[in-house]
């Protein structure tokens, strides 16, 4: 048990850090491009456990980690990067988005929630992080299926 506190604290510092920084995070960028680099950080950090899942890298609990803390920071600053106004041209955020912003947020807390299931379940096993990883992916196809533009 005392192997679990400290990701717990970890990941509750990375969420207080994260909030903290959102303002600096879009800086010059616009709040489009902000979250365009926040979804290819988290699209990278997914690939880790995909790759140990069909068995292309080795089980690592620590790379594990690594991602989750990625998905973590990006989700948590989220939110703040969907302003009215702000779908159409680059971006492939629909309105959907911005008509239904509780689901949507809700929607980032279930990807929150899933993440750090995914750490949890690394712990036990690859096996388990393998299901919890098809958990993960499922959050995330059901939020790209409502609130994203198809390529």
């Amino acid at each position: 048990m005392s192997r679990v506190f400290p990701l717990s604290l970890r990941l509750a510092v990375v969420l207080a850090l994260a909030a903290a920084l959102a303002p600096v995070a879009v800086g010059a960028e616009t709040v489009v491009e902000a979250r365009q680099r926040l979804m290819v950080s988290m699209i990278k950090a997914t690939k880790v456990p995909r790759a140990m899942v069909a068995g292309e890298t080795a089980f690592d609990v620590g790379a594990v980690d690594e991602a989750v803390k990625q998905v973590l920071e990006a989700t948590a600053l989220m939110p703040k990067l969907f302003p009215d106004g702000s779908a159409g041209g680059p971006s492939a955020a629909l309105p959907a988005i911005f008509q239904n912003r509780a689901d949507f947020e809700g929607r980032l807390l279930d990807l929150e929630k899933a993440s750090v299931q995914l750490a949890f379940a690394a712990r036990q096993g690859k096996d388990e992080m393998a299901y919890a990883f098809h958990e993960y992916e499922a959050v995330c196809e059901g939020c790209h299926a409502k609130y994203r533009r198809p390529d």
